[in-house]
């Protein structure tokens, strides 16, 4: 740990905007890393990401916000701190795990919703990389592919999956994803493709339509 404050001090000296005494800080046993305006931090910019999609109601996002947002959800490269164990460290590691997936599901929906099926797809194969059994994800990816006209492709990722999990959890898909794979097949017509793309739609969002 001492090695690596030490090259993390050295990084920093190295930057410009650097000023001695700030950035970080040590004070007793525990070593601080101050938040500045000049120094960009992964996590830093997962958890402004995170407020940005997930406080309050389903947020309206404009194109620029859309971008910096992806931006910062194909940054994420796995486990924090991978192949550290100490409780502080796994605790945080689920924290910003949970907090990714979470955003990259709503801006999945996002794109799907707007006909960004392409963009949309790369972003949920992306967050599925790190939460392969993630269900709800995997009925986002199903829905959309099947919306961008790849139905075939669609049937093709269940199957996989489906092997997949049972071979190495013992289980079989929920009720939910059987019933989404089944709409694919029957995907004959426009009234299907509608409700099909409504599976979209965020169940608080579902509740407003049906009031």
């Amino acid at each position: 740990m001492n090695s690596a404050i030490w090259r993390l001090r050295k990084l920093l000296a190295s930057t410009p905007e650097y000023k001695e005494g700030h950035g970080l800080r040590t004070v007793g046993p525990e070593t601080i890393l101050e938040r500045t305006p000049w120094l960009d931090v992964d996590t830093w910019a997962l958890l402004e990401a995170a407020q940005t999609t997930l406080n309050g109601p389903e947020p309206h996002l404009g194109p620029s916000e859309i971008k910096e947002l992806l931006t910062v959800l194909y940054r994420y490269e796995g486990p924090f701190l991978d192949g550290e164990d100490a409780e502080w460290i796994l605790e945080e590691r689920e924290r910003l795990h949970s907090l990714f997936i979470q955003s990259a599901m709503i801006i999945v929906r996002h794109l799907g919703l707007r006909a960004h099926c392409h963009d949309a797809i790369l972003l949920a194969r992306h967050a599925l990389r790190f939460d392969p059994y993630r269900e709800e994800l995997v009925r986002h990816l199903l829905t959309l592919l099947a919306l961008d006209e790849r139905r075939i492709d669609a049937i093709r990722y269940y199957d996989h999956w489906i092997g997949m999990i049972r071979k190495e959890l013992g289980i079989s898909p929920l009720p939910a994803t059987r019933a989404i794979i089944q709409d694919i097949r029957d995907l004959h017509n426009a009234e299907n493709v509608l409700h099909l793309r409504v599976r979209l739609v965020s169940r608080d969002e579902r509740q407003r339509f049906a009031i």
